[in-house]
């Protein structure tokens, strides 16, 4: 009777992994046509690091924490670990997709299309940091045809005021070449036209994209109050007369 029941379990479990492995197939294949629900794109996704497991049950547990694809990819290793049967390794895998998503997928469908143009470029500046709570300072940098090419970060989250580096901007606009570069930061809160930090910041810009042969083409700051455009407001055109190697060297 042991050996009979010895002998049923092992059928058991290879009809259990035979009914496995042809569902992974079957959702796999389903995966081309586009058609997959939440849990099922989250199954295939977890089969890369449970290779031998039906992942059903922990795609389900996982969008009732969480509420949605989007709040799985955004939770924090130590809230997706909270989920039953979710350990670190699982955690770091869908913590990481998420983040390539953000920083890479995302970021290139926000990208400003068509040649830079200040009117143009302070309506996107609006869409891009109305959600920001805190200061940020990017330099956007122009390829030959005046198009955004690619975007530069100055600051983190760690850091409270946006401030620029001149040596790093300095070495920035040396590896890329670029015809010009847009300097962008926000005031989460408070006025939106240029202080003087923000004259100094621009004038020192001005200076090392001078020495580069470099254009700056605008200076804009969002704040709740709206975009202000050193170049629109006609401040930038005094500021590249003045803060220019050629002025100062005479030449």
């Amino acid at each position: 009777m042991g050996k009979f029941n010895a002998f049923c379990g092992l059928n058991d479990e290879r009809i259990m992994a035979g009914e496995h492995a042809g569902h992974r197939k079957r959702i796999i294949k389903k995966l081309e046509s586009d058609t997959l629900l939440e849990h099922e794109l989250l199954e295939v996704m977890l089969f890369a690091v449970l290779p031998r497991r039906n992942t059903n049950d922990l795609a389900h547990r996982l969008l009732n924490k969480f509420g949605s694809l989007h709040e799985v990819y955004s939770a924090s290793i130590e809230e997706l670990m909270q989920v039953q049967g979710i350990g670190e390794s699982i955690a770091a895998h869908i913590r990481c997709t998420g983040i390539i998503y953000r920083k890479h997928f995302l970021k290139e469908k926000n990208r400003f299309t068509g040649k830079f143009e200040s009117r143009n470029f302070a309506a996107y500046v609006k869409e891009q940091y109305e959600h920001l709570t805190c200061e940020v300072l990017d330099v956007y940098i122009l390829g030959r045809n005046s198009e955004v090419i690619k975007r530069c970060r100055f600051t983190d989250q760690n850091q409270i005021s946006a401030e620029l580096d001149v040596t790093d901007l300095s070495k920035l606009l040396a590896k890329e070449s670029p015809l010009g570069i847009v300097l962008v930061h926000n005031h989460p809160q408070g006025q939106n036209a240029g202080s003087e930090a923000d004259d100094q910041m621009t004038l020192q810009c001005q200076m090392v994209c001078s020495m580069h042969g470099v254009l700056l083409c605008d200076h804009l700051i969002y704040s709740p109050q709206g975009v202000y455009s050193y170049y629109l407001a006609g401040r930038l055109k005094e500021i590249s007369k003045k803060y220019s190697m050629q002025n100062i060297t005479g030449r």
